[in-house]
């Protein structure tokens, strides 16, 4: 038992033992004063009836000698107090009170008795307003008129304190909310909790009609109407949000009701208002309506709970269904109640359902959050297990998967990312000869001294049983090496100073993001996989001896100059053992891409490495029945050609092997290898073994099973055995249109019939002079040495489509799809012909493209020099961001309003310059930030340099307005309506003092994302501007939807109008127009006076251009349009 839990039962058992104790004390004390609340003194009245009037008649004794106080009460009654014939006190007749009221409502009377009243009559009359209804009981007592005070205290002592209960439970319903509220925007969780704003609001009305039924109610609000209407309008009003409730819980058809029943209510409450101020009839008259609607209302109330609890398996419904049912039960017996007492008085019966429901419904609800709280934190805790290797405390595979896709998603953050893999050495041996536990302590040594060399332990994870990685970025590149030198120091030192029994050593490899090479992290894993499993090799070659010292040797040998080594050494290695020669392709393989073999004619048997199992479809890495065995594996068209090689070979003298065949992969697609060896032959010219090794050359020779075309290597062996560059002939690059389209929609062996096909339709269309090439998936090269005319390049792929559109024919229209095709001249090609020419021709092809596909583009070197430019900009823009956004720098161009001197705000404009090519146009680097997405982190950076900056100003000048351009991009892949609001708040800046841009053509193409942006923009109350109107498809309809606060006119539209009349009256006519649509005007692009002259004929709120100020940095404008003015 855990120690909490045994000291509340201690301090359970304490407290029981202290009221026992009391009690006895209690119960042993023999004198004692009992004290009285209730002083007051129950008089003996006599009652009369004269009339429609009732009245109590009392003697008064001889203690009104002395100055005393009757107390009694009254429900919708009018009260007199007569003494001896004098009236000393009325309620009900007031002559200021409302004529539309009858009723005075209820109340307690306080009346004073003047001193000496000792033996006079006194005569309370009770006046009905209503036929045959006097109300309560009268019942007179008297005393002082504190004694009277305590009296009403103490009759209200019950009801008070139930109210306040409900009114406290009220009030945790409603704070329970607020901060379920902040947990969902924080949390972002989906969460039902309207449930505590229904449940606070029925208690809170239930409370304010409790308190209105005790006397303490007169000390609050001492008039009776008022509190007539008080305790009627909560009456009225508290069934409405418990069927909100029942609304909320329930989740069936029927669950409407409850939004009916509330409407019910609610105009109820109107019409008997409505029926009250008119003076037709008194509410009070009118409750047994109410009554039936309540009534009906449980009845469907607990109809609806049960059969959704019952029925519908209704979770929720099944926790609600008791404590309401017993609600609707105390309700209903409070009402039997109220008209067994002939409507005098109400009971408690109903505030004390309200209340044990209330109690109810709070434990469950946080009973249940409660609940979701703990699972939250086994969640998190069990997020932590799952992340944490328990073994050495590093976080884990699963962590490190996570790592992974984060970088993965994130192009910027892999860009600046490196990965080092350490891998304990030795481990298997640890444990075998010393024992698992060594081999655990070995491990989590090993982490501690990684720990110690880098410090950021979250990117240090355990991803394999000896297998750790630790991922760093650019701040950390070049310290890699030094931190490798010192964690084996540290290894070192750990080894001597826990006297370890076993060598403590790790390998490591590592590498850093290469543009042109990696392309997801994967690919930075696997060249420091290489580089570690290359120095695991070079260690365990450095411990071996005898034959390691050969093997030692052949470990710094690429698999090629191993078959030389064999070849001029055969003598010496004619007495190798199979078991030495699968000894050296195991020892090989880590080393190389390719698959290192060896062919044991003695025993017929074949070793491969065991990579070859992850790439093709061999049964084992070790097999005999060499020949039989390869028809598994080998396609089949070709394992004929194979079995006469190896027929060959055993038959001649022949010692070397080389054979490009296909084998099959995983999937049984095959794919074109080259098979080299070199045969080991006796004394006797008797074959021994054969050992070589497997090249894959379907990504580099051969395009595919499929076309049977040279790849891209064959075009570069072609061109790299030509003597002198080719200055006439030109080449012709195909891709096939929407290509992974064909592949999403019919499958990937479709995709290869259309490849196959494509291939062939190419193929028959070129001559014997000309060469077709397979590049990458769904492209091809054709090469023509002969013909340096551009039309034959045209013609030749005119030629083509017409001979696919022939097979879509043939193929029945089963798939449509086109070609585009780039041409470059060899006259374009500079310095490396070969690299020059796929990468021409790749531009090429994306511009034809571009332009729409289905066409040819010939290269234009001035296109591709623009190209280079842009490639060249977007890597510095790109770099800029990675790099704090420098070279990025804010302007600002003041705005007039009128002919105000003061500039009524600014617009804020990015500017970049380039180390290479100085300031950027906005034109041309603007869009280029849209495309890659850049547009996103640097709209916030120019977002917070101008927002602080209208801080700053609005110091100076109080009304000065900042307009910020929005990209169409960030609207609609951004939450950029959170990052307004984040700098808004930052800064402090009101919402006024911000006006959001948008250009007509963005609003044109808007998404569900925009008009979202939109929408909230509008909710936060910020102005937005439409810039650049009149260069779009200008639309007044959606102006009038959008109700944009300035429309800001572009410089072409005032260009044209300034220097042309026909255009100024269509700008005149604009400017109405918008001004009849209750929108203001900011004229852009005035540049002279004689422009302003004419412009300001037009009435525009708002002006910007040359002539009032060009854009300039932050500095400049303060000093020219705030600290001068």
């Amino acid at each position: 038992m855990k120690i909490e839990k045994k000291l509340w039962i201690t301090l359970f058992a304490f407290g029981m033992f202290a009221i026992c104790f009391s009690g006895w004390i209690f119960s042993q004390s023999t004198v004692r004063e009992k004290l009285f609340w209730d002083n007051t003194i129950k008089c003996e009245t006599k009652e009369l009836t004269d009339g429609e009037i009732k009245s109590k008649n009392i003697a008064l004794p001889k203690d009104f000698n002395v100055p005393k106080s009757i107390l009694f009460k009254t429900t919708h009654t009018i009260a007199e107090v007569w003494l001896d014939g004098e009236k000393i006190y009325e309620y009900g007749n007031e002559e200021d009170a409302p004529s539309f009221m009858k009723s005075p409502g209820s109340c307690w009377h306080i009346v004073d008795i003047p001193e000496g009243s000792a033996g006079k009559n006194l005569e309370v009359r009770i006046i009905p307003v209503y036929d045959d209804y006097y109300g309560n009981e009268v019942s007179i007592a008297y005393g002082t008129r504190g004694d009277c005070i305590l009296k009403i205290l103490t009759d209200s002592f019950k009801t008070l304190l139930l109210s306040c209960g409900i009114l406290f439970a009220s009030i945790i319903c409603l704070l329970l909310y607020l901060g379920a509220v902040r947990r969902k925007r924080r949390d972002k969780i989906e969460a039902k909790i309207e449930i505590f704003l229904n449940l606070g609001f029925f208690s809170l009305l239930i409370a304010v009609w409790t308190l209105a039924q005790c006397g303490f109610r007169q000390f609050l609000i001492p008039d009776g109407r008022t509190l007539y209407f008080v305790e009627y309008f909560s009456f009225f009003l508290f069934p409405v949000p418990f069927n909100f409730l029942l609304y909320d819980i329930c989740k069936s058809r029927y669950h409407k009701g409850a939004l009916i029943f509330s409407t019910l209510y609610l105009v109820n409450m109107a019409g008997d208002v409505l029926l009250q101020c008119t003076g037709i009839i008194d509410i009070f008259r009118m409750l047994p309506a109410t009554h039936v609607i309540m009534v009906a209302n449980a009845v469907y109330i607990v109809v609806l709970i049960f059969y959704e609890a019952r029925k519908e398996g209704n979770d929720e419904a099944k926790k609600f269904q008791y404590p309401m049912c017993a609600l609707i039960v105390f309700g209903m017996a409070e009402m039997f109640l109220y008209y067994l007492r002939k409507f005098q008085q109400t009971s408690i019966l109903l505030p004390i359902g309200t209340l044990l429901f209330i109690i109810m419904l709070i434990w469950i609800q946080v009973s249940q959050y409660y609940d979701q709280y703990i699972q939250k934190q086994k969640v998190i805790y069990l997020q932590k297990i799952a992340n944490m290797d328990m073994l050495t405390e590093a976080m884990n595979r699963n962590a490190y998967e996570d790592m992974v896709k984060y970088l993965d998603e994130g192009d910027i953050k892999l860009r600046t990312t490196g990965v080092v893999l350490f891998d304990l050495d030795n481990l298997k041996v640890i444990n075998d000869n010393f024992g698992h536990e060594k081999g655990d302590e070995a491990l989590k040594l090993c982490y501690q001294c990684i720990s110690q060399a880098f410090q950021n332990v979250k990117n240090c994870f355990r991803i394999g049983g000896d297998e750790f990685a630790y991922v760093y970025h650019s701040d950390e590149k070049d310290m890699i090496p030094e931190r490798l030198k010192a964690l084996e120091l540290i290894l070192k030192k750990t080894a001597e100073t826990n006297k370890l029994d076993y060598p403590l050593s790790m390998s490591a490899g590592y590498a850093y993001y290469q543009p042109d090479i990696d392309f997801d992290f994967k690919d930075i894993v696997r060249r420091s996989d290489t580089m570690l499993y290359r120095q695991k090799r070079r260690k365990k070659v450095a411990r071996s001896a005898g034959l390691d010292n050969l093997l030692s040797r052949m470990s710094k040998q690429s698999t090629e100059e191993i078959t030389d080594e064999v070849i001029l050494q055969e003598k010496k290695f004619q007495s190798m053992s199979v078991d030495e020669l699968c000894s050296v392709i195991d020892l090989l393989s880590p080393t190389t891409d390719n698959y290192p073999y060896v062919v044991d004619f003695r025993s017929d048997f074949y070793y491969i490495a065991n990579q070859a199992l992850e790439r093709f479809c061999i049964p084992k890495n070790g097999f005999h029945n060499v020949i039989s065995k390869h028809k598994e594996f080998v396609y089949a068209p070709d394992y004929e050609k194979l079995k006469a090689e190896f027929d060959d070979l055993l038959e001649t003298d022949r010692c070397t092997h080389s054979m490009e065949y296909r084998w099959l992969d995983l999937k049984k697609k095959p794919i074109w290898i080259h098979c080299k060896g070199y045969l080991v032959r006796d004394d006797n010219m008797k074959p021994l073994y054969m050992i070589g090794c497997v090249n894959e050359i379907g990504k580099r020779q051969k395009a595919d099973n499929v076309s049977g075309l040279l790849g891209e290597s064959g075009f570069r062996e072609y061109m790299n055995q030509l003597d002198t560059p080719l200055e006439t002939g030109y080449l012709l690059r195909i891709g096939i249109d929407h290509f992974k389209e064909i592949n999403d929609n019919f499958g990937q062996e479709y995709g290869d019939f259309v490849l196959k096909k494509t291939a062939e339709c190419i193929s028959g269309c070129t001559s014997e002079g000309q060469k077709v090439y397979k590049l990458v998936a769904d492209e091809f090269l054709i090469l023509d040495v002969a013909s340096d005319e551009a039309k034959d390049a045209d013609k030749l792929y005119d030629k083509v489509r017409e001979a696919i559109d022939r097979f879509i024919e043939t193929n029945e229209f089963k798939v449509m799809y086109t070609v585009s095709g780039g041409i470059v001249p060899f006259a374009a090609l500079k310095g490396n012909q070969c690299s020059e020419a796929l990468k021409l021709t790749d531009f090429a092809l994306n511009e034809a493209k571009k332009l729409g596909r289905n066409r040819c583009y010939i290269f234009n070197g001035e296109t591709y020099r623009k190209f280079l430019r842009k490639r060249e900009i977007t890597q510095e823009l790109r770099e800029a961001v990675i790099n704090g956004f420098q070279g990025f720098t804010a302007f600002y161009q003041p705005v007039f309003a009128e002919d105000k001197k003061v500039p009524y705000g600014a617009e804020a404009l990015m500017r970049f310059t380039s180390e290479k090519f100085g300031m950027i146009s906005p034109a041309e680097f603007i869009p280029i930030l849209e495309e890659t997405g850049l547009i996103i982190p640097a709209g916030r950076w120019m977002m917070k340099e101008a927002m602080g900056k209208c801080s700053e100003i609005r110091k100076i000048l109080s009304g000065f307005r900042m307009s910020i351009n929005i990209s169409q991009v960030q609207a609609s892949k951004s939450d950029v309506i959170q990052d307004i609001s984040a700098e808004m708040k930052r800064t402090g800046l009101p919402l006024e003092a911000v006006i959001v841009e948008l250009t007509e053509s963005d609003l044109l193409e808007q998404n569900i994302n925009e008009k979202h942006f939109l929408t909230e923009l509008k909710r936060m109350g910020i102005s937005l501007a439409l810039d650049d109107f009149g260069t779009g498809y200008s639309n007044f309809h959606y102006l009038s939807e959008l109700k944009p606060e300035i429309i800001k006119i572009d410089r072409s539209f005032t260009a044209k109008a300034v220097a042309d009349e026909q255009e100024y009256y269509l700008l005149n006519q604009f400017c109405t127009m918008i001004h009849n649509l209750d929108m203001k005007i900011c004229i852009e692009g005035i540049e002279s006076a004689q422009e302003w002259l004419k412009i300001r004929k037009l009435c525009p709120e708002f002006t910007q251009g040359y002539f009032w100020g060009k854009p300039c940095g932050y500095e400049e404008f303060v000093r020219k349009f705030v600290q001068e003015k």
